[in-house]
C-alpha cells in the first residue's frame, strides 16, 4: 500500500544567485565568502530535487535566489528571515524583497499542493536540502535524514517506511530521523501543515550530508539513485 498518491518536490536553497539590484551588498570579502559557503545555498540539493521530480513525474518548484538575501524556509517575521547582509535594508526595500523573492515561491508551493488536494489526492511534499558536515567544530554523523512531525501519524509512518527502504538499499548509509534538525521547527513544511488538511498533506524535509555532492561524483550519483528508488515505497 502506498502512503501517498501525489508528489510535489521543492528546493528552497537551490542557488546562491543574487539579483542585480542587491549585488553591491555582497561585494565585500566576508559577504562573498558567505555566499559561496553552505550559508549561501545548499550544494547538490537542486540536482537531487531534479532527479526525484523527473523520476516520479512530479512538479519541481525551486527558489533560485540566495538565502542570504531572504530565507524562504523561514516564516515572515522570523529573526533570521534576513541575514546580516540584508538586514540593513530599509523597510520599503525589505517589503520589495519579500514581495518579489519570498512570497511567490511559498505561494506557488501552497497552490500546487492545494490543487492536488482539491482533486482528492493525498500529497507528499518533499523539500530537498543539504547540510554542512561540520558545524561549530562538531562533525555530524548522519548521511541522510527525513525531517517530519512525529505527532502526525501519517508522516511518521511514511518516514519510517522510507528510512527502512533506504537502509535496506544501502546498509552502510547512516540514516537518521529528524537530524540534524527537527522536522517540527520553523520552516515551509511546518507553515503548510497549519494551512492544509493534515489528512491530505504530508510535509517532509529531506536532509543530505554535503559530503556527498562535494565528494566523489560516482558516490553522489549512487546516493541520488538510491533515494529516488526508495520513494517507490511511498508514492503510487
Amino acid at each position: 500500500m502506498r502512503h501517498a498518491d501525489a508528489l510535489v518536490v521543492t528546493c528552497e536553497h537551490a542557488s546562491r544567485g543574487v539579483p542585480a539590484p542587491y549585488r553591491a551588498m555582497f561585494a565585500g570579502v566576508t559577504a562573498r565568502a558567505a555566499l559561496v559557503s553552505h550559508r549561501g545555498w545548499d550544494p547538490g540539493a537542486l540536482a537531487l530535487a531534479r532527479d526525484i521530480a523527473h523520476a516520479h513525474r512530479a512538479p519541481l518548484l525551486a527558489h533560485t535566489v540566495t538565502r542570504l538575501l531572504v530565507e524562504p524556509n523561514r516564516s515572515a517575521g522570523h529573526r533570521h528571515l534576513f541575514s546580516e547582509f540584508s538586514r540593513g535594508l530599509s523597510r520599503t526595500e525589505k517589503e520589495r524583497v519579500l514581495a518579489r523573492y519570498y512570497a511567490p515561491h511559498r505561494e506557488r508551493v501552497e497552490a500546487t499542493v492545494a490543487r492536488r488536494i482539491a482533486r482528492g489526492r493525498r500529497v507528499l511534499h518533499i523539500a530537498v536540502h543539504t547540510f554542512t558536515p561540520v558545524i561549530d567544530g562538531a562533525r555530524r554523523r548522519v548521511d541522510v535524514a527525513p525531517l517530519f512531525d512525529p505527532r502526525c501519524r501519517w508522516e511518521r509512518a511514511l518516514c519510517e517506511t522510507w528510512i527502512e527502504a533506504l537502509r535496506n538499499a544501502d546498509p552502510a548509509l547512516r540514516v537518521r530521523r529528524n537530524s540534524p534538525y527537527r522536522g517540527w521547527g520553523d520552516g515551509l513544511t511546518t507553515y503548510l501543515r497549519g494551512r492544509l488538511p493534515r489528512s491530505r498533506y504530508a510535509g517532509v524535509e529531506l536532509e543530505v550530508n554535503q559530503n556527498f555532492p562535494l565528494g566523489s561524483p560516482v558516490r553522489w550519483r549512487r546516493l541520488r539513485r538510491t533515494i529516488v528508488d526508495s520513494l517507490h515505497e511511498l508514492v503510487g
